[in-house]
């Protein structure tokens, strides 16, 4: 056999081989080495439409997701429309793994739906997959009410500052990132209150995570927001001290962990 042909079975046979215990393709590896499991497999769509077309969409996502709820293998299904801006939507899936999704993705209901939203878009809905970081089981029922308030927060963690060593943080051996972001979890379950408060990590950008949060109602949510816990998660985040609320040389500027604004965003839910 040529040396070349030989090679290239080589590399073909070695691509074909799985090591025992390995990590699967769709599963998420974080920097400290934890594997996140694929199952549940959880979609964040941020959708912004039009202002004079958002009834329209509105009523479509509404559609959208009384059928959604019927698919197979449909652990949650929720329509939110944003507070104070009502243009704005998410919809928030969660899976029972990602084989159900995408038949989900490809059923005739989910691409007539694309196609009848997109006229009332003025740019391309975001759509992305995560998996649970910190996630209670999706299937549990929870009965929010009317006056429910949502909270999503996209946070994006420089990569370098997602475990200790973080250089950005003003005790650079933590907490950093990741555990910054599972202290937010734990403490805003304690809050009176509160019904959901999850984080998911974006399945193909480990730094990247969902903060998801659930409120009995907007007095319920804004204590949180002002609680000491949620102050100094704000401090550190932003790489200084807790309770300081300011960095100790004063020329210096802010050299937050975050690669882009921790983008909080209050939502109601139309479903």
């Amino acid at each position: 056999m040529p040396r070349y042909l030989s090679l290239a079975f080589a590399c073909l046979l070695a691509m074909a081989v799985v090591v025992p215990g390995s990590v699967k393709a769709a599963d998420v590896k974080l920097a400290d080495g934890a594997v996140l499991p694929d199952k549940p497999f959880y979609i964040v769509t941020y959708v912004e439409a039009d202002p004079a077309k958002a009834g329209r969409a509105k009523n479509l996502i509404q559609d959208h997701s009384a059928a959604s709820k019927k698919d197979a293998g449909n652990l949650r299904f929720e329509a939110l429309q944003r507070i104070g801006q009502k243009n704005h939507f998410i919809i928030l899936e969660a899976w029972a793994d990602q084989d159900a999704r995408n038949a989900h993705a490809k059923a005739a209901h989910t691409v007539a739906f694309r196609k009848a939203l997109q006229p009332s878009l003025y740019s391309p809905f975001d759509e992305r997959a995560h998996v649970g970081l910190v996630a209670a089981d999706p299937k549990k029922e929870m009965r929010a009410g009317k006056r429910a308030v949502y909270v999503l927060t996209h946070v994006d963690i420089i990569p370098t500052e997602q475990i200790p060593p973080c250089k950005r943080q003003a005790n650079e051996n933590g907490p950093c990132g990741i555990a910054l972001v599972k202290n937010l979890v734990a403490e805003g379950r304690k809050g009176a209150g509160n019904l959901r408060f999850d984080a998911l990590t974006q399945a193909n950008r480990p730094n990247h995570m969902e903060v998801v949060e659930v409120w009995k109602s907007a007095a319920a949510q804004n204590k949180h927001t002002v609680s000491k816990a949620v102050k100094d998660f704000r401090d550190e985040l932003s790489g200084i001290a807790p309770a300081s609320g300011v960095a100790a040389d004063p020329t210096a500027l802010l050299n937050p962990l975050t690669g882009s604004l921790y983008d909080e965003r209050l939502y109601r839910s139309i479903d």
